[in-house]
């Protein structure tokens, strides 16, 4: 008779293999460990600003700020004195100031960068990267970690900051001040991969977001 082989899988895997997983693959996780379908979603923590990665969403931000959503709803704003003057928010500015609560939040409720003339402060933020899908194909694990070589000298300037990377990411510039950043290498990571849908509607290049890349 075959000895019948064990697997254990912790809690911490499971929610990952989960969070990153589509409907029928989360069937599957729940088969495979013995849950109900009802059961099959993780315990989602209460959003907390002593824990940036309870912050998976603007509302969660929203919720750990004690503050109102008031950005979900239809923003008016008045650009004259008449009814033709009144205008709805673009969504890539909608997007943007989503961006700047939640940075909030993960900065645990105050956003602390100041003017530092003497250059003694670090600060990060997210780096994206934007290729076509025949490129995506065509790359291995190992090249999806690279940049490409890419300039925006003047296009990003308004809100987004403007990179550009030389010779396959040799070399690094930012001209303008960018506010959303965040004072850890771990939370800037975090800011770019949790919320890059938004990221993504915020920058307004008229791209669109495809699957998560996993490891």
């Amino acid at each position: 008779m075959m000895k019948e082989n064990v697997i254990e899988i912790n809690s911490a895997n499971y929610d990952a293999a989960y969070a990153m997983a589509d409907e029928q693959t989360r069937k599957v996780l729940a088969v495979l460990c013995g849950r109900s379908d009802e059961t099959t979603a993780p315990a989602k923590p209460a959003p907390t600003l002593s824990d940036y990665t309870t912050i998976r969403s603007y509302e969660d931000a929203c919720v750990a700020l004690g503050i109102e959503p008031t950005l979900n709803k239809s923003l008016i704003v008045r650009n004259g004195d008449s009814v033709e003057d009144l205008f709805e928010l673009p969504k890539h500015i909608v997007a943007q100031m989503k961006l700047e609560t939640i940075c909030r939040a993960l900065w645990g409720g105050e956003v602390k960068v100041y003017p530092d003339p003497k250059g003694e402060r670090t600060y990060w933020y997210p780096w994206f990267a934007l290729y076509t899908k025949d490129e995506m194909e065509r790359m291995n694990k190992e090249q999806r970690g690279a940049l490409l070589s890419a300039s925006a000298p003047a296009g990003a300037i308004a809100g987004f900051g403007c990179l550009y990377a030389t010779f396959r990411s040799s070399a690094s510039s930012a001209h303008s001040g960018f506010r959303l950043c965040l004072d850890t290498e771990e939370k800037a990571e975090y800011f770019g991969k949790q919320f890059v849908e938004l990221w993504a509607e915020a920058i307004a290049f008229n791209f669109t977001v495809g699957e998560h890349i996993t490891e």
